[in-house]
């Protein structure tokens, strides 16, 4: 990925602790989205899952 000479310069100047706080929030905001997914994964199964199965 390529940065220009701004953004460089930016990302130089970002502390350590700023730089984990971003990644943290982009952690999390990525979790957030996995579990909505996983919700929307589980309900969809309870409505359009497979029958019961015969015996």
């Amino acid at each position: 990925m390529k940065h220009t000479k701004k953004q460089l310069r930016h990302l130089a100047n970002k502390t350590e602790v700023e730089h984990l706080k971003e990644e943290l929030a982009k952690k999390n905001q990525e979790l957030h989205d996995t579990k909505l997914e996983r919700d929307i994964l589980k309900k969809s199964l309870t409505l359009f899952g497979p029958s019961k199965q015969k015996r």
